[in-house]
């Protein structure tokens, strides 16, 4: 009999994800529209996440033992289904292959100069596969490894950045307008809130005891205060003006990390605490597209879409490092409006829909 999920692991999940793409995308969309007010974001983010997982939630609650896809082909019957399945699994894996690009041009350009993109996605993808092939519930356990070091390191972090900090840096406060609000609030629902719907995945009968709002709201505001603390800390170590100059400033920001009155010079295992949250949400994104298709298609060999998915995301991490030059702008403009045009309106008709059908 399959071990059931708690509670803490869907919490740590969550947390995840709420911060996959904070390294060099949130980062930079907040800096670009904000400048030294981007701190402000997250604080104001709070509302608009706890009322996002509410509605996380209310999916989940409904038709408990089903994923998601089955949930869809029940509401809209199988062909209207199969095309929202489609088009939820071609945007989830567009948002997967910008941030595995992410990831392995940040590793390629810090660390592994003499290295191409195609041997740092292939290492991912067989570590994301080797997990995901063991199934959700090892996923999970990895993921509740994983935070305990992602906090331990965060700790490590944000005490030894608080000699190297200069209020003045954020100067002067409040200087942003209400359009540079809007752009704000919209790159991090875009990146920060909406990867959440990727938790709809998991049938509530699945997790043990669920009480998934308290557990996902507790495990969100922590993922809001590390984040705050990611951009308040980084901002006010280096100002905005030598922030905006840094292709990743919340990485360099590490090495003035400063402990027992020595520079430790440790931020690149400092900067894991960042990497750990891109590879669960990749790893998560491929269980997602997989688990749509084997739903939509009655497929039953579940390890061969894991695999043919992470296949797909190294060909598309490739295609899209051609353009790398394109995609700083991309992120940080365009992408977030689309992004959030699609998940506000997937989980309005979803929710609706399931209103609906309780009539």
């Amino acid at each position: 009999m399959k071990k059931k999920i708690t509670n803490f692991e869907v919490a740590t999940l969550n947390y995840f994800i709420t911060r996959a793409f904070i390294i060099g995308i949130t980062f930079n969309a907040l800096i670009n529209s904000m400048k030294q007010d981007s701190w402000i974001i997250p604080l104001l983010s709070v509302i608009p996440g706890i009322i996002f997982i509410l509605l996380v939630e209310y999916i989940m609650n409904y038709e408990p033992s089903l994923s998601l896809p089955d949930k869809i082909i029940k509401l809209f019957k199988r062909k209207i289904g199969i095309v929202i399945i489609t088009i939820t699994s071609l945007f989830a894996y567009l948002m997967c292959t910008l941030n595995y690009l992410n990831l392995c041009s940040f590793i390629q350009s810090q660390f592994l100069t003499k290295t191409p993109i195609l041997a740092i996605a292939i290492l991912f993808a067989i570590a994301s596969y080797y997990i995901l092939s063991k199934g959700i519930n090892t996923v999970s356990r990895t993921s509740n490894i994983l935070f305990y070091l992602n906090i331990l390191l965060l700790v490590i972090s944000f005490l030894g950045l608080l000699q190297s900090l200069k209020i003045s840096n954020l100067q002067p406060f409040f200087v942003s307008t209400l359009k540079d609000y809007a752009s704000g609030l919209n790159g991090f629902y875009a990146f920060n809130i909406a990867p959440m719907v990727l938790l709809t995945m998991i049938p509530k009968d699945s997790i043990e005891n669920p009480k998934l709002k308290k557990y996902l709201i507790i495990s969100y505001i922590l993922s809001i205060i590390t984040i705050f603390g990611i951009l308040f800390e980084t901002l006010a170590v280096f100002g905005y003006e030598l922030s905006s100059l840094y292709e990743y400033a919340e990485f360099h920001v590490l090495k003035h990390v400063t402990l027992f009155g020595l520079n430790s010079r440790i931020e690149s295992i400092l900067v894991m605490q960042l990497l750990y949250d891109i590879f669960i949400f990749n790893v998560l994104v491929i269980y997602f597209i997989a688990n749509n298709v084997k739903s939509a298609l009655k497929f039953k060999k579940t390890n061969l879409l894991y695999f043919i998915t992470c296949i797909l995301i190294i060909i598309g991490t490739i295609f899209l490092s051609k353009y790398n030059i394109y995609l700083d702008k991309l992120m940080t403009n365009i992408i977030p409006i689309f992004a959030s045009i699609f998940t506000i309106i997937w989980i309005a008709v979803i929710c609706i829909k399931i209103k609906i059908s309780k009539k």
